[in-house]
């Protein structure tokens, strides 16, 4: 006797009857199977077409509306300060709205950057300017070496005081305040911070280090720095009736610390005014009237 296996419920359901479909399907089909076989692949065709001409209209619209085609860049995945490598860039392609201008396609072997570039960043010509650290500052300003200890956590990206000790009974003078540190290079044991110093500041700071009596102290952002508050004036305390912001005493208006009007009124009330008991009213009215006669 043959082994019959019961077959499984998804067999079941394919070996099946052909399902009920709703009518309007069950139309639209009928009409599809009376289509001849060859008008059914080129309709097919047509409709794969029109899919394509679709969603090329539409990544079209999305590109003009984004400056083109998408473009390949550099970006970084971590944060790199100035000084340092060029290492550690991943290739994207960005959309043209989105890409900075001057931006660097490539890298040469070995660049070091003039510019900080955070993470997500697109790197440009500029993060590599020969100039180095001194790209990105004004005219006003110039990068300045001064050794520092490796203790003193000066990091680039922090702002700095530059202060020249006195020697022996000499104070000490602030020579710069809150100037930004731009890079720190360490060398074995030797550190040194690149500082963003005004022009005037350089004589006075090069003196400093040729002496060796250089400290830098950190400090906050320009921006940062809390304004002198001031005071408002206080109102004058000095004797005499007319000193502003003092108020007049009570003594000032009367002896008994009543106003004259009341105490007029209080005595034209008084002398009008009828005793609680009628005799004494009585006697008090006769002897008015013998008075005045």
């Amino acid at each position: 006797m043959a082994d019959r296996r019961r077959p499984g419920r998804l067999a079941g359901l394919v070996r099946g009857p052909a399902l009920a479909l709703p009518r309007p399907l069950d139309a639209v089909s009928e009409r599809w199977a009376r289509v001849p076989p060859r008008m059914r692949g080129l309709l097919l065709l047509l409709l794969l077409c029109a899919g394509a001409a679709w969603s090329q209209g539409r990544i079209q619209a999305a590109e003009t509306r984004w400056g083109g085609a998408p473009v390949t860049v550099l970006r970084a995945t971590t944060d790199l300060a100035v000084g340092a490598t060029v290492e550690g860039l991943e290739r994207v392609r960005l959309p043209p709205a989105a890409v900075p201008p001057r931006a660097a396609l490539d890298a040469p072997d070995g660049a070091v950057l003039a510019l900080a570039l955070p993470e997500g960043a697109v790197l440009t010509d500029s993060h590599l300017d020969a100039r180095g650290p001194a790209a990105g500052l004004p005219r006003s300003l110039r990068a300045v070496p001064v050794p520092v200890e490796p203790g003193w956590r000066v990091t680039p990206g922090g702002w700095v005081d530059v202060w020249v000790l006195g020697a022996g009974s000499e104070p000490s003078r602030l020579v710069a305040r809150s100037r930004a540190v731009l890079q720190v290079r360490q060398d074995g044991s030797a550190v040194a911070a690149l500082l963003a110093l005004a022009v005037d500041e350089v004589g006075p700071a090069t003196e400093g280090l040729a002496l060796g009596r250089v400290l830098l102290a950190h400090a906050p952002p320009p921006a940062a720095e809390p304004e002198e508050e001031t005071s408002p004036p206080r109102p004058a305390v000095s004797g005499g009736p007319g000193a502003p912001g003092r108020p007049r005493s009570r003594a000032a208006a009367g002896s008994t610390g009543r106003r004259p009007g009341r105490r007029r009124r209080a005595g034209r009330t008084s002398s009008t005014r009828r005793p609680a008991s009628g005799g004494s009213w009585r006697r008090a009215h006769a002897g008015r009237s013998a008075r005045t006669r």
